[in-house]
């Protein structure tokens, strides 16, 4: 996801959001650490008291700082949904204007044509923007499954009353038109969205290349993916008269065998396919890795999930996707990965298996985040 950008919207809006929609919480919040300071017999007298006092006033600032952030998040959707929507009104007479708008805008904006979809069916749903302050972004998108107002509504209440997570709304939301039997929501392209994986190759598969400069220019040597190089006679002894620029070879312990046909096509997609580890999910599209690269090689990488998008950790849904990959990548797990290139935060674009223990079978990490909910589509860029 788009960090940088998220980084300062949210120290922005953050801002924005506590004075705009917030100050009663704010002034709650201040006077109940105060108070329980003030009231007979709750004095703080010792050290272990101040300590567990501050941690308090600590957590109560973060929550209302998050609540107020999540609260811009909705308002920013809304207002970019209104924006799109405004527009079109302008061009009504071309039917199809629309459509085009949302992917032009997906492109130029880099965001997830889905995403402004939602965005622009929320400003339709919601003429005034809606009051209902502890709902998230994600919460909002599963309601825009019903297009019944008044159902919406209801459900919005219940939801904000009994604090629903999103995993919750939606379960509601499937009940509710379950009993309607079904009907599509008016958000476009609102069936999952699919991504095609990548054609896996096989670890210990590597391009020959010519080394330019560096220690061993003017050799040939192995391009072991992540910025890596291997020199081809430290594996094989001085002659390397097998082997040419351009070679894809594919090595199993101490056997290499020329790929001839992949060679001459120049078939990189038997490439960067390797063996790794997981360290630690960071939210739901990145992961830090320790990734096999052969011949005793590793390098921790930070990895992005190619195609897709999470939200950001910050917000409640955020922690529900991170939390949905940390549930079937634990600390330790070993995952098959297919790069492509960097993003331009310089973090790798894969695409991740993981083999499933009960079925056997390899699950496409990017795909089932999309398949159920908890990311969105974008472009490739």
């Amino acid at each position: 996801m788009n960090r940088q950008f998220w980084s300062r919207k949210i120290l922005g809006s953050a801002v924005l959001a506590i004075a705009v929609f917030a100050p009663a919480s704010l002034e709650a919040g201040t006077a109940s650490v105060v108070d329980a300071a003030a009231k007979p017999g709750s004095q703080i007298t010792t050290y272990d008291e101040l300590v567990k006092a501050i941690r308090g006033a600590r957590a109560e600032s973060r929550e209302r700082v998050e609540r107020a952030v999540e609260r811009e998040r909705v308002r920013e959707a809304w207002e970019i949904g209104r924006l799109i929507d405004t527009h079109i009104l302008q061009h009504k007479e071309r039917a199809d204007y629309g459509t085009g708008l949302l992917k032009r805008l997906a492109i130029d904006l880099e965001m997830s044509r889905t995403e402004l979809s939602y965005m622009l069916q929320f400003a339709r749903a919601y003429p005034v923007f809606p009051s209902t302050e502890a709902l998230s972004w994600g919460d909002y998108r599963e309601l825009l499954a019903l297009n019944d107002a008044e159902q919406r509504n209801a459900l919005a209440l219940e939801a904000s009353k009994k604090q629903w997570s999103q995993k919750e709304i939606r379960e509601a939301v499937r009940r509710v038109k379950a009993k309607l039997g079904g009907g599509a929501s008016d958000v476009e392209e609102s069936a999952p969205e699919t991504l095609t994986p990548l054609e896996m190759g096989q670890a210990g598969t590597y391009r020959v290349i010519l080394a330019k400069t560096g220690p061993f220019a003017g050799e040939l040597a192995l391009d072991l993916g992540f910025s890596n190089y291997y020199r081809i006679s430290a594996l094989v002894g001085n002659d390397v008269s097998d082997f040419r620029t351009g070679d894809i070879v594919s090595f199993e312990g101490d056997a290499y065998r020329i790929l001839e046909a992949a060679s001459k096509k120049g078939d990189f997609s038997r490439l960067y396919t390797y063996k790794a580890w997981v360290n630690r999910v960071l939210d739901g599209d990145t992961i830090e890795t320790v990734v096999d690269l052969g011949f005793g090689i590793t390098t921790v990488q930070t990895l992005r999930l190619r195609g897709i998008d999470a939200p950001e950790v910050r917000s409640s849904s955020g922690r529900e996707a991170k939390e949905f990959v940390e549930g079937i990548l634990p600390s330790g797990t070993q995952v098959f990965i297919k790069t492509t290139r960097s993003d331009k935060y310089d973090r790798y674009l894969v695409d991740i298996f993981v083999t499933d223990a009960d079925s056997g079978e390899d699950k496409f990490l990017n795909g089932v985040l999309l398949e159920k909910g908890f990311a969105v589509r974008v472009g490739e860029r």
